[in-house]
């Protein structure tokens, strides 16, 4: 994640390394709503976000591009060493879209080849605006993913 934490007193922006989770349940073929988790962190900030929203995707072949807009809440601490305090935490909101490449391997796994997301944040009373890029694996429960032909 690309961590805007200039507002917060930093020379620059912070590359952050972490996780991002997310449950998806599909109303159609091609909408679905989607609950999206990540945990980010660097030297000194940890930034976690909590989001849900709509998601839209086009299928063909063996793949899936996808779009989705998502708002919910987002946590940042920043560790400063005070004489007082260990650091400061600030819960506010969060909003932000992406998209995404997915490659299926079978009816049960599919490779997320990228997920690119802006995420909007405002906590400590300051506006951040963050990317996050993501890859990994997809794990499909319930019925299969793929129509079945006659």
């Amino acid at each position: 994640m690309r961590f805007d934490s200039t507002p917060l007193g930093f020379a620059s922006a912070s590359n952050l390394t972490g996780w991002n989770a997310a449950v998806a349940y599909n109303f159609f073929d091609a909408l679905s709503v989607v609950a999206d988790g990540s945990g980010h962190y660097g030297n000194q900030i940890a930034a976690y976000n909590y989001m849900i929203g709509p998601q839209y995707s086009y299928r063909w072949e063996h793949s899936r591009l996808f779009g989705r807009f998502l708002f919910g809440k987002a946590q940042n601490s920043v560790n400063f060493v005070q004489p007082t305090r260990g650091g400061f935490e600030s819960v506010g909101r969060a909003y932000g879209g992406g998209v995404g490449y997915d490659w299926d391997l079978n009816s049960r796994f599919t490779l997320r080849a990228v997920q690119v997301d802006y995420l909007h944040t405002h906590t400590f009373r300051l506006n951040q605006g963050d990317v996050r890029v993501s890859a990994g694996v997809v794990v499909h429960f319930g019925r299969s993913h793929k129509k079945r032909r006659l």
